[in-house]
C-alpha cells in the first residue's frame, strides 16, 4: 500500500468521525439575549467552555433562538449547572 493511499484512508476515517460526531452540543436556548448571557456566565464560572450561536433574524431580532453550546464532554456538567441556576 502506497503512502498516498494510506493518507487518503486515514483522512477518510478522520473526516467521517468529525462529520458524524459533533464536538459541541446545545444545552440551552432562548429568544431573550439577557437570559443567554446570564446562563453563559454561570457556565463560565463553573469552568465550562461555552459558545453562543445566534439564529435570530438579523433584521428584526424577533424571530428565532439563541443557543448556548458546550463541548460534548462538558454536556452533563453544563446541564447540572443550568438546572441548579434555574
Amino acid at each position: 500500500m502506497g503512502l498516498i493511499q494510506r493518507l487518503r484512508e486515514k483522512w477518510t476515517v478522520l473526516r467521517t468521525k468529525l462529520v458524524n460526531e459533533p464536538s459541541w452540543v446545545s444545552v440551552y436556548d432562548s429568544h431573550e439575549e439577557y437570559t443567554i448571557h446570564i446562563k453563559k456566565m454561570a457556565l463560565e464560572d463553573a469552568g465550562i467552555p461555552v459558545s453562543i450561536f445566534d439564529q435570530r433574524d438579523s433584521s428584526y431580532n424577533a424571530f428565532g433562538y439563541i443557543y448556548l453550546n458546550v463541548p460534548v464532554e462538558f454536556k452533563e456538567k453544563a446541564l447540572q449547572v443550568l438546572e441548579a441556576d434555574a
